[in-house]
């Protein structure tokens, strides 16, 4: 029977905050309107789809305007996180290095098409994913992203790991059990499994994939 884990990133995996707020700032304070974001700012965004940043951070700016600074901050994010990587949370490395030896291990993100990879890029933790889909891929939303990925793969048990409530919702919309990281951004209302840090997720996967 072929199992697998699907990894958010953000809140889950490492804290990029202060590496993303930089990258959007540089952006915006170059652009037209010289304007500044800031660390606080960016948080209220993570765990969002990348096309509701902009009603946060610059609400009352044209549309043009705003789809233009961003797509330019996505880009600009993508170089930059790449070469300024985010904090992995304790006992990342270690665990995942675990878990691959017994589940296929994925992401799924509800970032911008490339942020996965400049993840894997900083944090040189690719050999232990077997594959990823975002957001920016298709634009679909994470159940359904979720039940193609493991079609896709095959994938007769899965569970995902995340932080936030709408990745817990998303989660039991396909069918899975949802390990809420609650050292992250966010909250649940009634996941299957808590982690108060990354290493208890080695038995609650074995329970939660166990025959």
């Amino acid at each position: 029977m072929k199992k697998a884990l699907i990894f958010d990133i953000d809140g889950t995996l490492w804290d990029s905050t202060l590496s993303v707020a930089k990258a959007w700032d540089e952006v915006a304070s170059a652009s037209k309107y010289k304007f500044h974001i800031t660390h606080e700012q960016i948080l209220p965004c993570m765990g969002k789809p990348m096309s509701e940043f902009p009603a946060i951070l610059f609400p009352s700016m044209p549309k043009e305007d705003s789809d233009d600074l961003l797509a330019k901050s996505l880009d600009h994010e993508n170089e930059y996180v790449a070469s300024h990587p985010g904090i992995l949370y304790e006992g990342v490395e270690e665990t995942l290095t675990k878990l691959s030896k017994k589940y296929d291990l994925l992401i799924l993100s509800n970032c911008q098409k490339g942020y996965i990879e400049a993840f894997l890029t900083a944090t040189k933790l690719g050999h232990v994913f077997t594959g990823y889909i975002c957001w920016g891929d298709n634009f679909y939303s994470k159940s359904q992203n979720m039940l193609l990925l493991t079609s896709k793969y095959g994938y007769e048990k899965a569970m995902y790991v995340g932080d936030t409530l709408y990745d817990e919702t998303e989660t039991h919309k396909a069918g899975y059990k949802f390990a809420h990281a609650s050292y992250g951004f966010g909250k649940a209302s009634n996941p299957e499994y808590v982690l108060k840090k990354f290493s208890d997720l080695e038995a609650a996967a074995d329970d939660a994939l166990s025959e």
